[in-house]
């Protein structure tokens, strides 16, 4: 019997042995890509800076020996034969869409100078685990027109100078919001004949920018000024060298459903504004208690709506979080109960308050608090 238990044991762990063996991943081959698709061969596209400009490239797929899909990437070249200089993920789909700013960077990569006309070439690689196929699909040419902005665009941006709410000393300069790749919001009250500038950083190696001619520039040492001294709305877009100065006459709070207790904001720094000591009455209607509210800016006579997203109907709970408070904008259509809007809580019904707007590059969004005053 105990001979026969050792048989049936040595079975046993020459069995899981076998198995362990098979359950080993071993990649497989792939095959390259072959065709490409989409753009055509010496196709042109004037690059755009706007976030939804895109262009397509598909291509056939490619094989993996194991059955599974493929990864692709799509590789760019600076001329025929030439190293690849940049690489697209595209997973394991067979097209991608690569944003106009993308596609600026791998001109700069290319060596095209800014706004100038130049071509890159493009193919795809297929890879599964750690196998890489080779690139025999012959590159085709890409043609182009690059963005107006510079070559290196900053992750951070600081306006300085005498105009500025921080004056000249570049510690006190107020950060800009990011709000997509090069371009960045200021919300910063500015003093008319005095100077200010934008600064990549607080260090040595920053790069200086100001505006000539209605345009962004890093050559010149000339700060800027403005006309008319007043908080303004800066919005600037290093892609194109854009700038855009918008006055901000004025943010209105609106309770919707009782307009006698509205009022002006005031606005107190590093794109702040205040309203304070404000009583919250909701109004009680036939289907419950309104207490409906938003903000509505006006910039160069224009009336905006800074509140929650279209549709949204519900009032926050000790569960909404900070996320409930972010500001999104739209075109003020009329309407002052919505359909862009936010609901007080509930434990505000009766209650003093001050709402406070936060539109500076120091927090992550734009949003707001209310504080229970009296």
């Amino acid at each position: 019997m105990k001979k026969i238990l050792n048989i049936l044991m040595a079975a046993l762990v020459l069995t899981g042995i076998s198995c362990s063996e098979d359950l080993e991943y071993k990649p497989g081959g792939v095959t390259p890509v072959q065709t490409l698709l989409l753009p055509a061969d010496n196709y042109y596209v004037e690059l755009q800076s706007a976030s939804t400009a895109t262009l397509r490239f598909s291509w056939e797929p490619a094989l993996a020996a194991d059955g599974q899909l493929p990864h692709y990437e799509v590789v760019f070249f600076g001329k025929p034969g030439g190293e690849i200089i940049y690489r697209c993920d595209a997973g394991s789909s067979t097209s991608v869409d690569i944003v106009h700013k993308e596609i600026n960077r791998i001109a700069n990569a290319a060596g095209i100078d800014v706004g100038a006309d130049g071509a890159v070439y493009w193919s795809v690689v297929s890879s599964r685990g750690v196998d890489t196929a080779p690139v025999v699909a012959t590159p085709r040419r890409l043609e182009l027109t690059r963005l107006l902005g510079f070559n290196v665009i900053p992750d951070q941006l600081f306006l300085t100078g005498e105009a500025t709410e921080g004056g000249s000393d570049l510690e006190n300069a107020c950060v800009g919001r990011r709000t997509g790749d090069g371009e960045f919001t200021f919300y910063q009250q500015l003093e008319a004949g005095k100077g200010f500038t934008f600064a990549s950083s607080k260090g040595d190696d920053r790069t200086t920018y100001t505006v000539v001619n209605g345009v962004l520039d890093d050559q010149s040492a000339e700060p800027a000024t403005i006309d008319r001294s007043g908080v303004y709305r800066i919005k600037l877009d290093l892609n194109v060298r854009g700038i855009t100065f918008e006055h901000i006459d004025r943010v209105e709070f609106n309770f919707a459903p009782r307009t006698e207790d509205n009022g002006n904001m005031e606005y107190i720094g590093n794109g702040c504004w205040k309203f304070s000591d404000y009583n919250v009455k909701f109004r009680e209607e036939s289907w419950g208690l309104d207490q409906r509210y938003n903000f509505h800016p006006v910039f160069d006579g224009v009336t905006y709506v800074w509140a929650g997203t279209k549709g949204n109907d519900s009032s926050p709970s000790a569960l909404s979080g900070a996320e409930y408070y972010i500001l999104t904008e739209n075109l003020f259509t009329g309407d002052a109960y919505g359909p862009e809007k936010f609901k007080f809580h509930s434990d505000f019904n009766g209650k003093k308050v001050d709402i406070t707007l936060i539109m500076s590059g120091d927090v992550e969004n734009c949003t707001h608090v209310i504080e229970i005053v009296g």
